[in-house]
């Protein structure tokens, strides 16, 4: 699909185009009077101020009403009526048509009542108009979301599904089995979950906290078998019923800290360690995660996709509900990741 001009798209292209349409739909009766330039510059002030007042109420007084804000909002919404109809019948009274209200079966209440009304018609037409501009807008930025995050989870699951950590993980089964085969089925078994939540849960919107914690944990549980001791691996995690199951989030969204802990940690220099606390308190979810710096000989090339990926799926997800801040303090790295569960209690 082609993408429409950006002019097309600019919001004073859209207004011209209201204002061009309501004109001609409000002066549609009298068009055939438009026949001199006075008559149509008449006609157009006239519009002018009706479509002014119209839209003070769309964009000063209509907050009032989103804002629930009733009485007020009634109050002055009567109130820039009454005083558009004024402007109005002043216009018709004094220049447009003086004649008309020299007729004796033209009253002037009868003028305010008529022009108050106009004023309430093209009030509701552009509130109307705005409303459902609004909804399109809106039902354009979900269809548009919705395609990035599918585009986003494919992406994702193509760079978490990481074929040299399974190549690895395989070698060390081998291995494992060799000297220790009592130890082979359970570590099989870790594998396989692993392999299964990713493929069953990545395109998910959200998950139990519960499951991806323990993910995070098979994961770990395999990464030490793959380092053995020369990493010092300590991970806190919050009990598992202590998690209630309203709270969910994003799948896939936390193991990307873990894995780049492991993947740009390793020394051999100074101690090679990784740190992972993850909390739950006030409904506020943080996770800490601290590894040493890679020696430079070991610093391996990385494109950055992950932390990339992490960032934007939590802009479209958790806009302003989340943090994410990584420091470097000596020879460590850290990252802290907080997200208020209460933006995804229900999600």
């Amino acid at each position: 699909m082609e993408n429409k001009p950006n002019w097309l798209k600019s919001r004073f292209f859209q207004e011209l185009v209201i204002f061009i349409a309501m004109f001609v739909l409000t002066m549609l009766h009298e068009w055939i009077k438009l026949d001199t330039f006075m008559a149509f510059l008449q006609g157009l002030t006239f519009f002018v101020v009706l479509y002014l007042q119209a839209q003070f109420n769309l964009h000063v007084i209509f907050p009032l009403l989103m804002a629930k804000k009733y009485a007020l909002y009634f109050f002055c919404f009567v109130l820039l009526t009454f005083i558009g109809a004024l402007l109005l019948l002043s216009l018709d009274y004094y220049w447009i048509s003086p004649q008309l209200y020299r007729e004796p079966d033209v009253s002037i209440f009868m003028g305010i009542v008529y022009h108050f009304v106009l004023c309430i018609i093209s009030t509701v037409t552009i509130l109307s108009m705005f409303l459902l501009r609004r909804y399109a807008t809106e039902l354009q930025k979900r269809s548009e979301v919705q395609l990035k995050l599918s585009e986003m989870n494919i992406k994702y699951l193509h760079t978490q599904l990481n074929p040299h950590f399974f190549f690895n993980m395989l070698n060390n089964l081998y291995g494992v089995s060799l000297t220790e085969p009592a130890r082979t089925p359970q570590l099989i078994l870790k594998l396989s979950e692993l392999m299964r939540y990713q493929l069953e849960n990545g395109s998910k919107r959200t998950v139990l906290i519960r499951d991806e914690l323990k993910f995070i944990d098979n994961y770990i549980a395999m990464e030490r078998e793959r380092v053995g001791k020369r990493c010092e691996i300590q991970y806190r995690f919050p009990e598992e019923d202590t998690l209630p199951d309203r709270y969910r989030i994003a799948p896939l969204i936390l193991i990307t800290l873990v894995e780049n802990a492991f993947k740009h940690s390793v020394t051999i220099s100074r101690k090679w360690f990784v740190d992972i606390s993850i909390q739950f308190f006030n409904d506020l979810l943080t996770a800490e995660v601290r590894n040493s710096l890679p020696d430079e000989a070991l610093v391996s090339n990385s494109t950055g996709i992950g932390l990339i990926n992490i960032k934007e799926r939590l802009e479209m997800l958790y806009r302003n509900q989340y943090s994410l801040i990584s420091t470097t303090e000596g020879q460590e790295y850290r990252t802290t990741f907080r997200l208020n569960l209460n933006a995804i209690e229900h999600g």
